[in-house]
């Protein structure tokens, strides 16, 4: 049972009770994925301690077989196949250019493109509580903000409306591509060298030239590119003035704030439906044709309905030529021109495009081959789009930062010599890899101790995580105890706190088991010292089970 009750513009609660017995029969289901949990943490367990164990017997060959290259000036071919320390400059002579920004291009190892969106969020906030007879109570609040994100926030999901977000500039995403060609000397570096070369820098923006279609909507502020909202719902790129031609041009707009009952004319372009009203403004169509409905989307980001639309079906226009991604509706007296990417077109009765041409130093319409000239002055564009505040952004602004690594990084290589290049070491002891590329000036004794502790912090990391699984799995199997004690809600905090306790030191005892186990198969030694405190904990936790059992009872008292 749902309570929606709004708090304010930007806050919302809702309260749902669920039954006792919706909770046990939903806890017996978490039996099975608890079970799941519990057998996956072993595995992961075993196999982290093999894991750790090889990769460090992979170091030790290593280091032992390494030799030191004094210059990676050239290429000795006595150490062809062997395994090599090496240091110097890597370099590359690619240009990283971006797909989206042809004025960001820099020669580098690295170019990355890190794209932020102005969006409301959804933050949500939940407090339960028991009641007598086993049901729960959940209370949640839903409050709204507004944040830079790394993706944009689908807000038809919100609990709330009027919070809906939009994007000013969608093709732009997160992209990073790097150099295909490096070198260390007379070397070459593979590609997943090439990748491993750090120490990123953030592009500097002066002087880039930005695309023209964003011209007017754009600000730049230290290393980041802030980018708005265009002048229209689609971003103008020519402004036709002067006379146009007088053409017999269509008459079904509509005027989207007062007259939602007339016909509708629909531009369908670049995968999407168009609305021009009366002015001449494109508005996204959004239809219901099985209730005789259809929505435009303002440019505020508000929908208007319009009800007895007419015919949707109007014909796609007819060009001579693709359109770009980019259009606007100029009002000319009675003929609206249409400015696509940079052309410029007149739309007539039967929903054809003809583009306007240039022809010594005037204008040229080309209808079924028939040329007619008309005194237009094309000029370039003036959105009349405000540029972004950084300090004030809007909903569906989008901020861009660029970084890179550059052309030449000193670096140190270990890694078997092939020719002119590198391969990995393939270790004999344990058949694991050995190719280590670091930043910056380093010994090969340097190297394999940095390997080394990055191999001991992972190992620590997934001891954590199997043993954690494991404990999370006990807890499912053991919340419908709990849950059958939540008639009395302290009676379920009771058996909760103890059942936790219980799956605590069973998945502690479960994990040090099977982590000695997999020490005695592959270090002995070890293995049996972990085993032993193992069995020490599961002795503890019987003989704590045995006196609890042991325990007098209370005196009776008459």
């Amino acid at each position: 049972m749902k309570q929606p009750t709004k708090l304010s513009d930007m806050a919302v609660e809702e309260t749902t009770t669920e039954s006792w017995g919706s909770r046990l029969g939903g806890s017996i289901k978490g039996v099975f994925v608890g079970g799941v949990l519990f057998i996956a943490g072993i595995p992961l367990l075993f196999w982290n301690e093999g894991r750790s164990v090889k990769t460090t017997q992979a170091l030790e060959e290593g280091a032992a077989n390494c030799v030191v290259v004094p210059s990676a000036d050239s290429v000795d071919a006595a150490n062809d196949g062997k395994l090599i320390h090496i240091t110097g400059t890597a370099k590359t002579e690619d240009m990283l250019t971006d797909d989206l920004f042809d004025g960001i291009s820099i020669k580098g190892m690295r170019l990355s493109r890190s794209v932020e969106y102005y969006q409301w969020v959804e933050n949500t906030k939940t407090e339960k509580k028991k009641n007598v007879g086993g049901s729960e109570t959940t209370k949640t609040t839903y409050t709204y903000s507004k944040k830079w994100v790394s993706s944009p926030e689908d807000s038809s999901e919100f609990k709330e409306a009027g919070h809906e977000n939009v994007v000013h500039f969608a093709e732009a995403e997160d992209n990073t591509q790097y150099a295909q060609n490096a070198t260390l000397g007379a070397f070459n570096l593979t590609d997943s060298q090439i990748r491993s070369v750090s120490g990123q820098e953030n592009v500097k923006l002066e002087g880039i030239q930005w695309p023209d279609e964003l011209k007017g909507r754009i600000t730049t502020s230290g290393n980041t590119l802030y980018i708005g909202k265009a002048a229209n719902p689609m971003q103008e790129a020519i402004r036709v003035k002067g006379e146009a031609p007088r053409l017999d041009v269509s008459s079904t707009y509509v005027n989207i704030e007062t007259e939602p009952g007339k016909n509708l004319y629909v531009l369908e372009a670049n995968g999407g439906a168009y609305v021009q009203s009366s002015n001449g403004d494109l508005y996204p169509l959004e239809a219901d044709e099985a209730n005789d409905q259809a929505y435009v989307r303002l440019p505020n980001g508000a929908t208007r309905l319009i009800t007895g639309y007419g015919d949707l079906t109007a014909p796609a226009p007819t060009m001579g030529y693709p359109l770009p991604a980019s259009i606007n509706v100029e009002r000319l007296g009675e003929c609206p021109v249409v400015c696509v990417g940079q052309f410029a077109y007149i739309r007539t009765t039967d929903n054809r495009f003809l583009l306007i041409k240039p022809f010594q130093g005037r204008y040229v319409v080309s209808d079924n081959g028939i040329a007619k000239t008309a005194d237009i002055v094309l000029a370039p564009a003036t959105t009349g789009a405000a540029s972004v505040d950084p300090a004030s952004p809007q909903i569906g602004d989008v901020r861009i930062t660029w970084t890179y690594v550059g052309a030449e990084k000193p670096v140190s290589i270990i890694a078997v010599q092939t020719g002119n290049t590198f391969a990995p070491y393939i270790a004999k002891s344990s058949g694991y890899k050995v190719d280590l590329l670091s930043n910056g000036i380093k010994t090969k004794e340097e190297m394999f101790q940095s390997a080394e502790d990055a191999n001991t912090m992972w190992t620590w990391i997934l001891r954590f995580v199997g043993w954690f699984i494991m404990y999370i799995g006990l807890k499912m199997i053991f919340k419908p105890l709990s849950v059958l004690g939540d008639v009395l809600p302290i009676l379920g905090d009771f058996i909760g706190m103890g059942t936790g306790i219980i799956a605590f030191l069973i998945s502690a005892a479960v994990a040090l088991t099977v982590i000695a186990i997999a020490w005695v198969f592959y270090r002995p030694v070890l293995g049996i010292i972990l085993l032993a405190a193992a069995i020490g904990l599961i002795v503890l936790l019987i003989k704590k089970k045995k006196s609890a059992k042991a325990a007098p009872a209370a005196p009776a008292t008459e």
